[in-house]
């Protein structure tokens, strides 16, 4: 409730006449709203008037509004109920002392200079771009139409008022101003990963003597499903020195500018790339072999960005063995009385998708001799 304190002055008969009051500053106000008028009264003396009877009147109206009794600090004060009706502008209403003859007090008279505010408020409808409400989450690449409609405080619309549509903190996106109905449309493209939500604003800026307002809508990020398509199980260094794959969407369409990182078995970084407008990445290891010539593995992985999921495999590596591949990683110790090349090994290799992981397992069954895995 808007509080306005004022001081009223009154001169006696006997003492010497107080100075015009200086003229009060514009107040603010809003109709539908109670305003308070909160009066101290003092003699020349500064000395507080107590029991005095205090009038306020709507002096733009010409019209009494009603009256309070100072307490023993010579305040009193007085709740205007501003009718939900009253006109939009400045005005001024009036405190006024009549006086008291037989304490000599002579009459004192203020004017309050108030200026009466509508308060705006929005509508907002938020669809699709076929027309249909949209529901959490949203995902990156989608359209966002705010249907949105301004009206005062009696609940008719608004025409001319400007509409900001503002990705938080602070990033304006469009803005507008409303037709004759009161609306406008506002849309925006979703083409960014801001954490897991994302908030937008829509803000009706101030007009003429309507006071501006904003809502404020947040939504969860879903993310896509991500993974990378076309990387080698296993990379001989004898015979390659090159990691090439592409990094997809569920819908196999390739992700541009992604960061891929490639670490050690250690997980140690060993360096990182950029994918192609068509999400293909290549690594190049020729200048760190000798890094990696006693690894094992390598590990390949996506910071999910941009609402995509990580995504992360394992690469194997053969360095240089002419023959079976997997007596890098198994110790074949043969049973009695069975030569190992008679020994048959078959390979079964199973991709395990996990949300924006990739784990490659790798099971070996014997037909004879025994395997002991480091």
């Amino acid at each position: 409730m808007k509080v306005l304190l004022i001081l009223l002055l009154v001169s006696t008969l006997l003492g010497s006449p107080v100075p015009l009051p200086e003229p009060l500053t514009q107040t603010g106000a809003f109709r539908g709203n109670p305003f308070t008028i909160a009066v101290q009264l003092k003699d020349q003396n500064a000395n507080p008037i107590d029991n005095a009877t205090v009038l306020f009147f709507h002096e733009t109206h010409d019209e009494y509004l009603g009256s309070g009794i100072t307490n023993l600090t010579g305040y009193t004060q007085f709740i205007w109920e501003i009718p939900p009706t009253h006109e939009l502008g400045p005005i001024q209403l009036n405190a006024t002392f009549r006086g008291d003859p037989e304490r000599f007090l002579l009459p004192s008279m203020i004017l309050v200079p108030v200026t009466i505010f509508a308060q705006l408020q929005n509508s907002v409808d938020i669809k699709d771009s076929e027309g249909n409400p949209i529901d959490s989450p949203l995902t990156v690449g989608q359209q966002l139409f705010f249907h949105i409609t301004v009206q005062n405080d009696e609940l008719s619309p608004i025409e001319g008022i400007l509409v900001q549509l503002i990705l938080e903190p602070d990033q304006i996106i469009k803005e507008d101003t409303t037709l004759q109905n009161g609306s406008v449309i506002l849309s925006c493209l979703f083409n960014q990963s801001l954490e897991n939500t994302v908030s937008f604003t829509v803000r009706s800026m101030n007009y003429d003597f309507f006071n501006g307002t904003e809502s404020s809508y947040i939504f969860t990020i879903g993310k896509t499903f991500t993974n990378f398509i076309g990387l080698p199980a296993f990379l001989n260094l004898h015979e390659e020195t090159f990691i090439t794959s592409q990094l997809c969407q569920i819908s196999g369409s390739g992700i541009e500018d992604a960061s891929i990182e490639l670490f050690s078995e250690t997980e140690s970084l060993i360096t990182s790339t950029l994918t192609e407008s068509d999400g293909s990445f290549q690594f190049d290891l020729q200048e760190i072999v000798d890094t990696i010539e006693n690894h094992r593995f390598l590990i390949l992985r996506y910071n999910g960005s941009g609402g995509h999921t990580n995504a992360q495999a394992i690469i194997g590596i053969i360095q240089g063995f002419h023959g079976n591949p997997f007596s890098h990683f198994l110790d074949i110790v043969p049973s009695a009385g069975v030569s190992p090349l008679l020994q048959q090994f078959s390979i079964i290799i199973i991709s395990c998708l996990t949300i924006g992981t990739t784990v490659l397992t790798i099971r070996m069954k014997r037909s004879t001799g025994r395997i002991v895995s480091h």
